[in-house]
């Protein structure tokens, strides 16, 4: 009986590599510019058409190919970066499957220029769809040129999914900005249909390579941080807290200078945020963590975009005192640009080329009174506006504090440093309040029973259908106890089964016990509550990561009024 089991010829290995490496046109700009990096290149030039569709072209000034190191570039698992299983332990490059080109080719046309330093003259390779057309002499600068042509040309189907120009481009734009980051000391230019998009000279540095990522605005004003421990080193470039996203698209992640896909990173920084960051919000920024090559595993995903480390927790520790490094930066106040909101008071003009000023505001230092021995606010309440924001200055700049917000992250505060140090977090009631739960509030209480007694609240099971309410958070008055357990267990029905923590419940008692917006306060209440801010670990963020206040400082008040253009 004949054989079933019979090898693929080279071709069909081709294309089937291919749909595993190259998903899309930026996938082949990745490779590209892999290879133009691993060869040494100091300058990288990148140009696309219709997003890539059309044509890919990779430039560099790296040490190119002999005539037949060319030909033998386009052979699967052909690779100069290693030689034997041991370099997997020890890379130091981005390619080692030597797979690249070659599904590149199964897919397109690839005529590819090479010239060596110092050799009389350069070498061209031509292949459509995995088979050599030519190879000639040809006139060439030292280094490499390949250009890809009509991308899944004789794939019709893989083709016709592709998205629209705009998209692709943008993903082709976004490898080019993660090369950026991670290899800040090579200049990159990246052109579209003959428009530039990118130019970064290398002597521009990280702070370039991040001005161009994320503009200048947002770039000028990143928190830096870094962290070292045996073996691992993580250095962060984070956004201000107003700078954050739905999604972790715009947190760039990077080992040993590999862009990877880490969703326990993500996490580790998100964690360091804590109470910082409003829930389900990202940090904008980068995150590079160098390690020990025999420490990591790249060779998990076909793409090389996931990594495994011997010691994660470890690397995540690292991580996560890295960001909260970051995180001490004296002022973490919201801060805006106001420049629209003035001029939308009168016609549109040209504004002339203002020079870049870093406004460093004043940290909220709270010095000791000699008189009484305790410290005080520098913030000095003016007013409340619409019963819900308190107008305050503070050292030359006008702030408007959130009440609810300020008394949210005080309470919050509260609670945790009483749990921290041992102290009583729950009052007895002398009368126990008899409370009737429905069965979908009981259902929520029994699966939150641990996580309610660690936040202050007791409550037993008392006849059919009700409840004895025992003790609640000593910040809770005996009249806000029945209904803040009703209005946290209403809170914890709706969150996603994995969301829920025992701070989820401290989170929603500082909530229900704070200051409500629209309740009035009098002068005294004000300076008390401002006083009580300022001695709080985070004073500018509430418990959920909401500002609690936003800061002019007089350079802006003088935009506002056109003062100063």
């Amino acid at each position: 009986m004949p054989s079933r089991i019979r090898t693929l010829d080279d071709e069909t290995i081709n294309r089937i590599a291919a749909g595993e490496v190259i998903e899309r046109p930026a996938s082949a700009v990745k490779e590209l510019v892999e290879n133009a990096l691993d060869a040494d290149a100091t300058s990288v030039s990148i140009s696309v058409s219709e997003g890539g569709k059309r044509l890919i072209s990779v430039r560099d000034d790296g040490i190119g190919m002999s005539r037949e190191d060319a030909q033998k570039a386009f052979h699967r698992h052909a690779t100069s970066k290693i030689t034997n299983i041991n370099d997997l332990d020890t890379l130091l490059s981005y390619g080692f499957r030597g797979e690249a080109l070659s599904s590149i080719a199964a897919v397109s046309r690839v005529t590819l220029r090479t010239r060596e330093h110092g050799a009389p003259e350069g070498t061209m390779v031509v292949v459509d769809a995995g088979k050599i057309v030519s190879v000639s002499t040809a006139g060439c600068p030292p280094g490499t040129e390949v250009v890809v042509e009509e991308l899944f040309s004789n794939i019709p189907a893989r083709r016709k999914h592709l998205k629209s120009t705009g998209v692709e481009l943008a993903h082709c734009r976004g490898v080019v900005e993660s090369y950026l980051l991670c290899r800040p000391g090579i200049s990159f230019s990246f052109r579209s249909d003959g428009q530039t998009e990118v130019v970064h000279v290398a002597a521009e540095g990280m702070k370039g390579s991040l001005s161009i990522t994320f503009g200048p605005k947002m770039s000028g004003s990143m928190l830096f941080g870094s962290a070292e421990t045996s073996g691992v080193r993580v250095e962060v470039f984070l956004g201000r807290l107003e700078h954050n996203r739905a999604s972790p698209s715009d947190l760039r992640l990077f080992v040993n200078d590999r862009p990877v896909h880490a969703p326990k990173l993500v996490s580790a920084v998100v964690g360091a945020y804590g109470s910082k960051l409003m829930k389900d919000r990202y940090p904008i920024g980068v995150v590079r963590v160098l390690i020990d090559g025999a420490s990591v595993d790249v060779n998990v995903h076909p793409a090389k975009r996931e990594v495994r480390f011997e010691d994660e927790s470890a690397v995540i520790g690292v991580v996560k005192s890295a960001v909260e490094t970051a995180l001490k930066e004296p002022d973490l106040t919201y801060k805006y640009d106001l420049t629209k909101f003035a001029e939308s008071f009168g016609p549109p003009r040209e504004l002339p080329d203002l020079e870049s000023i870093k406004l460093h505001q004043t940290t909220l230092r709270i010095p000791a009174s000699e008189e009484t021995g305790q410290e005080d606010s520098v913030i000095v309440p003016l007013a409340q506006v619409m019963n819900t924001y308190i107008l305050a200055e503070s050292a030359g700049s006008l702030l408007l504090i959130d009440q609810h917000a300020a008394s949210e992250r005080i309470v919050y505060e509260q609670i945790l440093k009483a749990i921290e140090t041992g102290k009583e977090i729950s009052q007895t009631l002398l009368t126990p309040l008899v409370v009737r739960l429905t069965s979908a509030e009981t259902r929520v209480l029994e699966e939150n029973r641990q996580a309610l007694e660690k936040s202050g609240f007791k409550i037993v099971p008392f006849g059919k259908d009700a409840h004895a309410l025992r003790s609640i958070p000593t910040v809770l008055g005996v009249a806000q106890g029945e209904s803040a357990l009703r209005n946290i267990l209403a809170d914890l029905a709706r969150m996603a089964p994995s969301k829920k923590v025992g701070l989820d419940v401290i989170w929603r008692v500082a909530c229900h016990t704070a200051i409500r917006a629209g309740e009035p306060l009098s002068s005294g209440q004000m300076r008390t509550l401002v006083a009580d801010l300022v001695r709080t670990e985070s004073p500018y963020t509430c418990e959920h990561g909401r500002p609690t206040m936003v800061v002019l400082s007089t350079g802006d008040l003088e935009k506002l009024f056109k003062r100063r253009v």
